[in-house]
Parts: structure tokens; sequence; C-alpha cells
């Protein structure tokens, strides 16, 4: 039978013990389990349930399969999913992809740490070091129960990847127990959930993909006219595209390994077409062969359809979430500014401004200030007024505004994406 970790809320006390010997054990510097501490109701010291957490090793591991350097492989002995340091280049997508927070970012080594099941040990019989240091018995390992996904809680993310753990104990039917005694450190229940979306650590990516959206929108732009993009402009903007993103790595000297898992991870993909891009649009402006700039239209076109593919999320990981600030509908968008094409640009615009609003109101309690996000919208009205009218139509000014505000658009991208995670979960 298939062996997991097995969790009895009404045993645990909150004591981390479990988390304190994953520590020790493995002589690192994150947290690879975690306690976390939630209620159900508006006071803390009511209905307190603790849930004991790190990797599930699930049979469909998102990390494994979505990371672009293989780093991941699976023991097949024990099933566990382990991290190969020496190729790991630190750029934290197996964070958005893993929906219970299991893979940390090591400041100290700057690459990505997890739970690795202690699996030398449990080859030769042993037991992870959490489980055995669990006073309370709370936190055991051994054979689940089958099907796995029918002792799980209703709240627990994406049960569809059979993550190898079990719940034990009645929810409706919590003992006294003891209270950690940083409880009531906030007035506000779940003030230990930890934040995971928001712009924080994303700014070299922020400026990727925008110069690289700028970069595809004036190569179809020459399309359009028949003239060729400024040569220097053109390939300033590849060049500091790429050197951005180098600094969202961890490992920046690793970054070549980001091509190995073409096949299964969107970030390879995507890291692969920017440098067909980059080539083949340095080729068209340097040596202005006209067949070329269809060729690097299309790539380009490719390319931001990959760069929005690594950020497709939903509860179900089904569905795509349209956003305003994605790359390939900026870039058609600016495409129609600055080309005058007044009919697309009311087309992408009013689509621009529809999800502009949604978000608008769905998002009031985000980090990022309703103001900002109203003031994007006032430029894009603003703007769209200028091109329709022709008033003040096309002067510099005008344009950098309009940028501007696609620009700002990028960066409310990043402060509303939010990668499936269970802390965001937990009904607290």
């Amino acid at each position: 039978m298939r062996k997991g970790f097995i969790f009895n809320h009404n045993k645990c006390v909150g004591c981390n013990a479990c988390s304190a010997a994953c520590i020790l054990e493995n002589k690192w510097t994150i947290h690879s389990r975690k306690v976390i501490t939630f209620s159900s109701v508006a006071l803390p010291e009511l209905l307190i349930t603790n849930l004991s957490i790190a990797c599930n090793h699930c049979d469909m591991a998102v990390c494994l399969e979505g990371c672009p350097s293989s780093s991941y492989h699976r023991e097949q002995l024990t099933g566990a999913i382990v991290i190969d340091e020496s190729k790991c280049i630190g750029c934290k997508y197996c964070q958005w992809n893993c929906p219970y927070d299991a893979p940390q970012f090591d400041l100290e080594k700057r690459i990505i740490g997890k739970c690795n099941l202690c699996f030398s040990g449990v080859i030769k019989g042993g037991l992870p070091a959490c489980t055995t240091a669990c006073p309370t018995g709370a936190l055991n390992y051994g054979e689940l129960s089958e099907p796995v996904c029918k002792n799980i809680f209703t709240w627990f993310p994406d049960k569809n990847l059979n993550p190898a753990i079990e719940f034990k104990g009645n929810r409706n039917n919590i003992p006294l127990r003891i209270i950690p005694e940083n409880i009531f450190d906030s007035a506000q229940p779940g003030s230990s959930v930890k934040k995971r979306n928001g712009i924080t650590g994303n700014y070299s990516l922020v400026a990727f993909s925008f110069l690289t959206t700028l970069s595809v929108a004036m190569i179809i732009s020459s399309l359009i006219t028949g003239i060729f993009p400024d040569r220097i402009l053109l390939l300033f903007l590849i060049a500091m595209a790429g050197f951005m993103s180098l600094f969202h790595l961890g490992k920046k000297l690793r970054a070549w390994r980001a091509f190995v898992n073409l096949k299964k991870s969107p970030l390879s993909r995507e890291v692969t077409m920017f440098i067909l891009f980059s080539l083949v649009s340095s080729c068209t402006v340097c040596y202005q062969i006209p067949q070329l700039i269809v060729v690097s239209g299309i790539t380009g076109l490719v390319l931001l359809f990959l760069i929005d593919s690594v950020y497709i999320y939903s509860d179900d990981r089904k569905q795509v979430r349209m956003h305003s600030g994605q790359t390939f509908i900026s870039a058609l968008l600016i495409v129609s500014f600055i080309s005058g094409i007044i009919m697309p640009f009311l087309f992408l615009a009013i689509i621009k401004l529809a999800l502009s609003v949604y978000a608008l109101s769905v998002n009031r309690k985000n980090s990022i200030p309703f103001g900002i996000r109203f003031f994007r919208i006032a430029i894009l009205l603003v703007t769209g007024a200028s091109i329709i009218s022709e008033i003040s139509y096309p002067d510099p000014a005008i344009i950098s505004l309009f940028l501007t505000g696609e620009f700002l658009d990028r960066v409310i991208f990043y402060v509303d994406f939010k990668p499936l995670n269970i802390n965001s979960l937990i009904n607290h």
C-alpha cells in the first residue's frame, strides 16, 4: 500500500516539535514543516485547530513536472519528491505551482529547499524525523487508507494531485487543548497565515515581461507601417529584458539550466522562445531582411502567449483567468495605439477596461491602493480619447503617458496574481 503522513489534529497541541526536528535533522535554515494554527470563529481562543504540514509527495507532483531545471526527482523506494540542490536555479516557480506551500526559498543558499521525507533513513526502515519527535502522536508516517481523498478536509486544496497525507480526528468534537503562547500576538485570527501574492520579489519579472512586450510591439508595428524598427532601441529593449530576468534567479550562473525541461515546464518554453525571438529580431533589424520581420512577429506573439501561460492558474487548475495586464493583449493594444489604428484599439481598450473595472470591484482588499487602480483606468481613458479625437496625438507626452499606464497594468497583474495556496484557503 501507499505510504505517507497521517495527521490527527485532535492530538496536535501546536508545540512545533515536528518543525524543529525537521530543521535539526536536515540542518536547514528554512521551515520545511510548519504548524498552521487557525480557528473557525472570531475568537482565537475557541475551537483552536492545528495543522502540521510539509511536502505531501503527491502522485501528480506539480513541482517536479514544472521545474525548468529538472531539479526534482522521485525516489523509487520511498516515493519521496527530492530536490537536487546542485541543479536548482532558485527561480521559485515550484513555489507558485505547489498548493501546499512546501517549497521554501533558502535565503542563504539562494535555492529551494523542502521536505525530502528523510528518505535516506526511511529506505533503511526508519521514520521521518518530524514523526518521531511528535510528543502526542499527532503526526505519524505509515500506510494510507484508500482512497486518500476521502480522508482530507474539504478546504484542503487540489486533492486531484493525490497528496500522500491522511487526516484523522473529528473536527466537530475538538477536545480541550493547549493554546500556543503566541496565539494572542495579533487581534486577528489566522494572522500567521503567509501572504504569497503581491509584487514583492517580482520586480525583475515586471521589467522583463514589460520590456519584452514593448519589443514584440515594435516588431509587429513595423509589419503594419512597413518601416523597420529603430535598431538601437530594439536591441536595447531585448538586452535589458534578458538582463533583468536574471535577477529573479537565486543562482544566476545556472541560468542555462532553464532550458532543460522543455517538454513539461512552461517556464522552460518561455525562456527558449525568448532566446529565439531575440536572435531573429536582432538579425531582422541588423540586416533589415523583410522576410524576417514576419518571422519575428510570429515568434514574438508565441513568446507572449508562453509568458502568459506561466501564470495560468485557477482553483481547479483547468480554467484560464483573464487579466488586463497580460502581455499578449497589452502588446496588441500598444501596436494599435502607436500605429494609430482606431478600431482595433477601441476593441482591445474596451476589453482592458472591462477587465480593469472587474479587478477594481473584486480586489478592494488587495495590497494595492484603490486609487492606483483607478489612476490606471483614467490613463487609458485619457489616452484613448486623445487617439480618437486626435487632440495631442501622437505627441511624445501622450505616448509616454499611455506606456506608463501599460507598465502600471503589468505591476497590478503581479499584485493580483494569487497562486493556489493552502494558506489562503484555510477557513480561519
